[in-house]
């Protein structure tokens, strides 16, 4: 199946949670695989019960099952900003030893998306997108295209316009958005697990970003430079006004165009009910 004529079911709006501060990884971690964790049990519950976890019609479910299908069927959109930390993917990565020599201050976790070594740390802005695939009827191949799309559509929207050109090579270790054939402004290390994502994207957008990459070979390309939208934008001789909030705000909207999603904020509470 193409990934570009993907057939769409009647699908809940993704509910989109922006945190406001900076995020340690491991509480990230931690909230993603809750949210991951969640939808299985409620999958699990529904199972047991006979109760297809796509089920439209609510007619005769008690208010428990209908709960557990509120929770298998509602998708999120986590954005936010880390502190410093170098996260490992499931591939070997021999840069991880230069990392811990030339920032022994910073945390570095090992996780469990595709990819090798990358950084995360304030003026990035990460998305972590727990979406059910078979709802949205993707393949996971499908899904890291449309994410590379979406993160190019971001760039290309008019508050932003950065020129982005297509990955220079196939190789999985260039899967993200690039400038250039040697600049890289977004990272894509995703997870799928029970046909349900987590992990997601890292995009720059101030240039205090790029200072965690220049101490380490990132995602296994010593001849490539991670770049920001700031940098991008001086080069093209414009100034940025952007702030991490405006170019959240623009991702969650873009997001929903390219995944074909209808987007909601999430209530206040939702950070500390999930």
């Amino acid at each position: 199946m193409s990934c570009a004529s993907v057939v769409q079911k009647a699908l809940r709006p993704v509910k989109v949670c922006h945190i406001p501060y900076r995020v340690p990884y491991g509480i990230g971690l931690q909230l993603q695989e809750h949210l991951v964790n969640r939808r299985a049990k409620a999958r699990a519950v529904l199972r047991e019960a006979a109760i297809p976890v796509h089920e439209q019609n609510r007619h005769g479910l008690s208010p428990e099952m209908q709960r557990h299908l509120d929770v298998a069927q509602t998708d999120v959109l986590l954005l936010l900003e880390h502190t410093p930390v170098y996260t490992l993917g499931r591939r070997s990565d021999q840069a991880a030893m230069g990392a811990i020599l030339a920032a022994p201050h910073v945390d570095i976790f090992q996780t469990k998306r595709g990819g090798l070594l990358t950084y995360h740390g304030p003026g990035q802005l990460v998305g972590y997108p727990i979406l059910d695939l078979c709802l949205m009827n993707l393949s996971t191949r499908c899904y890291v295209a449309k994410m590379q799309t979406f993160l190019r559509n971001v760039l290309s929207r008019k508050e932003i316009n950065v020129p982005t050109i297509e990955s220079p090579s196939e190789d999985s270790k260039y899967t993200g958005v690039w400038t250039d054939p040697t600049r890289k402004i977004a990272s894509i290390g995703v997870q799928v697990r029970h046909r349900v994502t987590s992990h997601g994207f890292g995009l720059n957008v101030h240039n205090e970003a790029l200072e965690g990459f220049r101490k380490v070979v990132a995602c296994g390309l010593p001849d490539v430079q991670l770049t920001s939208i700031d940098e991008q934008l001086l080069k093209l001789g414009r100034s940025s006004t952007l702030s991490l909030h405006d170019v959240a705000c623009i991702a969650a909207d873009e997001f929903g165009l390219t995944m074909g999603r209808s987007m909601e904020d999430a209530d206040d509470a939702f950070i500390h009910v999930v």
